[in-house]
């Protein structure tokens, strides 16, 4: 949860105060948020460009003639009318022209890709040439970047080209990765096309690179595969002075802090650099719904913006002094934001501090709200479909809900408390913070994740306070380690400590039992939740607790019809088949009993996405697991009643009966179906115990005789669906083969790593 914090100093004593606001009646008003009414109209106007089905020439055509409008009301207000007010007019065709400006830019960068781009290249070996844009992000496997391509090179011919491209390095942990951004590389690999989701419901990488104006992506089989060629294109201000910021931090960390998961944490904590956390530390933190802490937010640019701020403090006293000092602060904060990677959260942050502390460098007063969304108007003026970013609406959900709901709950602190009551107050504002910020992000992270952490508001009181703690000791490690690293060390060590406790917090409360619940909304119920929370908060600061109580329930009704009656459930299907990557699993259901046949390689991540696709298709939990790849040990670890083993060769249920006629065969009946999987074509048969309405056919050769095997079997037996799954070996000819057999016989398909068969 991101959590803005205005800092000022106040007659020698330094305040913490949340960024609040009124809304009494008499003040509400729409008048002192400009930004606010702007950025309403720029919101709907990039959600109609990607949702409705209308051309770009369209949107293009609309808006050339709102802007002709506009322009002619303007004259006519300068040499006609000459009042006070614009006239209905202008203000109409302003609203428009900026409505179907940006629906415009949203159809284009969603919809629209260069006509002579990598499309035409997918499925061939290619030699691209482009620059590195933004920074590569390392993981255990290699790196991935991506690319804007101005060359391809295939089968000795030069295409020059405009487009982008995703880029996959596989290295070993041995090698180092000398790619950065803005180098300008040589890349030869395979191009293909950027999956859909593997699994309904899934994370969908195609939709996220479509955001990015990205459809392809290159596999490169190692660094020998990659050559630098030409300068780099950074400009000389990422050159001499981003770069010499960011190698300089990363080199402090390495030096000072000892290597390992702690390290690793202040890197993401500092800058972002988060990728090389560990997968069993990462879930503990998504757990406990702390894992916002792993990435630079508008929490780390707080904590920055709060220290430059103070040590600015001497420089205002004259107004000079405050002109140099918000330049220096803008300065400051414009490297940062460049070091971390210019993340949307970063971003917007950077642009709020800016708005708030120029407003006090002008003398005018500013409105937290209308920062934010002139903050937010300046990111989707830079590129629109960040609005469909998760990381910006959950950035701006914490944000809003902070400066909204937290001054309902805690009213400003009266001046000469104790000791202990002021500890008390900063302890209560520190929970009720994380509250706020909970409530207005929860519903996103649901809807695009399908969790939601039961310990929250519990776990993000240590974990946010001692990552604060330690972004705190990294600063000034930062700034001694450049005069004296034996006095940065002693803060090293600090940072150590409370990285430490950090990690130790997210791994206690990740443990306790239903830390986190499978729970995904759709976008509908994630308006209504929004509209009911904003009318229970107008209500609220109104003290119209009668409207208030008539809003709440009639909010509960609308979400009860629609997640009960409205809403289409899903019906469970006989089968449905769970992709885990090279692996396969399959859920056979009776509609009232379901069956697991394999489990992936036994991982707690696959569990979760076989139990995931469960909850997707409203199947029952598995009765019975049954071995057919998977090992028995790994199949013993799956939680079920029956577990049906390699040596097994039949298994009774109340709705479904399963035997192996053979080794490598299996055959499960149900009241309405059949399923029969075989693993080769050899092993098929003529018998009554091979037919089946449904088949899987595992396929290893597929030259002439498994195509003469296959073809038999299929005029005898006549599946209603047949699904054929090469092996991890078979060749490229005999893959070939298998499509065209494939394409002159109906009801056959072949498995694909990212698509489901559904047989309902």
């Amino acid at each position: 949860m991101v959590i803005d914090v205005l800092w000022f100093c106040k007659k020698k004593r330094i305040y913490i105060a949340i960024s609040s606001f009124s809304l009494q009646s008499e003040q509400f008003s729409m008048a002192p948020y400009p930004a606010l009414r702007l950025l309403i109209i720029v919101i709907l106007g990039i959600l109609g460009g990607v949702n409705f089905p209308f051309s770009l020439k369209g949107w293009l055509l609309c808006s050339a003639l709102s802007l002709a409008v506009l322009l002619g009301s303007l004259l006519y207000e300068i040499f006609k009318h000459k009042g006070a007010t614009p006239v209905f007019l202008s203000a109409l065709s302003y609203t428009l022209f900026v409505f179907f400006s940006f629906a415009a830019c949203g159809t284009f960068q969603i919809n629209c890709l260069p006509s002579n781009g990598l499309l035409q290249f997918n499925g061939k070996t290619v030699l691209l040439y482009g620059c590195v844009d933004g920074r590569p992000e390392l993981s255990e496997k290699g790196a991935g970047w991506l690319m804007d391509v101005e060359e391809v090179f295939e089968n000795g011919r030069k295409v020059k080209i405009h487009d982008r491209a995703k880029v996959f390095l596989r290295t070993s942990g041995s090698l180092p990765i000398e790619v950065n951004k803005g180098d300008m590389v040589r890349v030869k690999g395979k191009l293909d096309l950027i999956p859909e989701a593997a699994n309904r419901g899934e994370y969908n990488p195609r939709s996220a690179a479509r955001l990015k104006q990205v459809a392809v992506q290159l596999y490169c089989a190692g660094p020998w595969l990659v050559q630098h060629e030409g300068e780099s294109r950074l400009n000389a201000f990422e050159h001499y002075i981003v770069l010499p910021v960011y190698n300089y931090m990363m080199k402090s960390l390495e030096k000072l802090i000892p290597a390992g998961q702690e390290q690793r944490l202040a890197a993401g904590v500092l800058i972002g650099e988060k990728e090389s956390m560990s997968e069993e530390v990462f879930e503990s933190f998504k757990l406990t719904g702390t894992a916002h802490i792993l990435a630079v937010s508008g929490l780390n640019v707080g904590l920055l913006a709060f220290a430059i701020h103070i040590c600015l403090q001497r420089l205002k006293v004259t107004a000079t002094g405050r002109w140099a000092a918000f330049a220096l602060f803008a300065f400051i904060l414009l490297v940062y934001c460049y070091v971390t990677g210019n993340s949307a959260s970063v971003q917007r942050a950077a642009f709020m501090s800016l708005v708030l502390v120029g407003g006090e460098t002008f003398g005018r007063k500013t409105y937290p709200i209308n920062s934010l969304a002139f903050a937010d108007f300046l990111i989707l003026l830079l590129n629109p479909l960040d609005l469909l970013n998760p990381g910006f609406l959950m950035t701006n959900g914490a944000v809003l809900a902070i400066l909204v709901i937290y001054p309902r709950f805690i009213s400003p602190q009266r001046k000469g408390c104790g000791f202990f009551k002021s500890a008390g107050y900063v302890l209560l504002s520190s929970f009720m913070v994380t509250i706020a910020a909970i409530i207005g992000v929860s519903p996103v992270i649901a809807c695009y994740f399908g969790t939601f952490s039961l310990i929250s508001f519990l776990a993000n009181i240590p974990v946010v306070l001692f990552s604060n703690l330690l972004m705190y000791d990294l600063v000034p490690m930062l700034i001694l380690n450049l005069v004296s690293p034996y006095a940065a060390s002693f803060f090293a060590s600090s940072s150590f400590f409370f990285a430490v406790l950090t990690l130790k917090s997210a791994r206690f409360f990740s443990t306790l039992p239903f830390a986190s619940i499978s729970f995904k909304p759709d976008a509908t119920e994630v308006w209504l939740y929004y509209a009911i929370l904003g009318a229970i908060l107008i209500f609220s600061y109104r003290k119209a607790w009668g409207k208030l109580a008539v809003s709440f329930l009639f909010g509960m009704n609308l979400l009860f019809w629609y997640s009960f009656i409205i809403y289409p459930h899903p019906v469970a299907p006989d089968m449905v088949t769970v992709n885990l990557g090279k692996n396969l699993a399959i859920l056979f259901s009776s509609g009232s009993e379901t069956v697991l046949i394999d489990a992936g390689r036994g991982e707690p991540h696959d569990q979760k996405r076989i139990e995931q696709q469960l909850d997707e298709y409203g199947l029952a939990a598995p009765k019975a697991v049954v071995q057919f790849y998977t090992p028995d040990s790994l199949i013993q670890k799956v939680p079920a009643r029956f577990h049906m083993q390699q040596d097994s060769t039949k298994l009774s249920l109340p709705s479904m009966f399963i035997i192996r006629p053979g080794d490598r065969v299996l055959k499960l009946w149900s009241r309405k179906r059949s399923l029969l999987m075989v693993s080769g074509t050899s092993r098929l048969k003529e018998a009554e115990l091979y037919k089946a309405d449904i088949a899987l056919l595992w396929i290893y050769r597929f030259a002439d005789k498994q195509q003469q095997q296959l073809q038999s079997w299929l005029n005898y037996v006549h599946p209603k669906y047949c699904i054929l799954i090469p092996g991890s070996f078979l060749s490229h000819s005999h893959l070939a083969a298998m499509q065209r057999f494939v394409a002159i016989h109906p009801g056959l398909e072949i498995r694909c790593k990212t698509r489901q068969v559904v047989v309902p």
